[in-house]
């Protein structure tokens, strides 16, 4: 039964990565925070659900040796989308390979919403619409926007790059966990353990 779970998962994963067929050289994600107990973190796909990773606040990378057990992903963009400004970066998916009996499939990142708060989870998992996000020219991941709403009226101006990227404690399906989050809008995050951070693009 699960490897029929699994495998409906892996046909539903690979029709959202589809269209973005052009796929990076692994990475690793580095966390930049003023907080130095933050500072120089890893992201590490950590298991949330069935065929679901999150990016939990990991250690840090070694100077010098082996980076075994340290989670890296991809960065699949699609050759017939336009770089409208390229110091902010061209749009793609970030992608984790989830490997299982049988099978390594690529799965999109999208964000999880929370009704009750401003602060959404970034997950992989299949049958979701993924989230595009980019790389800007320091490395740094980045969500893109054209709508500025906060004048009235609302503008088109862009695109613009938003980075909005917190470590926070969350509880998801019954666990607590220390992750990477995106809040909504310019107002701090309403979960008081949320720690301001960047993430840096690391190539393995």
């Amino acid at each position: 039964m699960l490897s029929t779970i699994l495998l409906g998962i892996c046909a539903l994963t690979a029709s959202v990565t589809a269209q973005y067929t052009t796929q990076s050289d692994p990475f690793y994600l580095v966390l930049l925070s003023e907080d130095l107990q933050v500072n120089g973190s890893t992201l590490n796909a950590c298991h949330e659900g069935a065929a679901i990773e999150g990016l939990c606040v990991g250690s840090k990378l070694p100077l010098n040796g082996t980076t075994t057990g340290f989670s890296t992903f991809q960065f699949n963009t699609s050759e017939s989308i336009t770089v409208p400004n390229p110091d902010i970066g061209e749009t793609g998916l970030l992608t984790f390979t989830l490997r299982g009996s049988g099978f390594n499939e690529s799965e999109a990142m999208s964000l999880y919403p929370y009704t009750a708060s401003n602060v959404a989870l970034p997950l992989f998992q299949p049958g979701y619409s993924q989230t595009p996000v980019a790389f800007d020219a320091r490395e740094l991941l980045n969500i893109q926007d054209y709508i500025d709403d906060t004048v009235d009226p609302a503008v088109a101006a862009g695109p613009f790059a938003l980075y909005r990227w917190y470590s926070c404690k969350v509880y998801y399906t019954g666990y607590r966990y220390t992750v990477l989050s995106w809040v909504y809008g310019k107002y701090p995050p309403q979960n008081p353990t949320c720690c301001k951070v960047d993430v840096l693009r690391v190539f393995a």
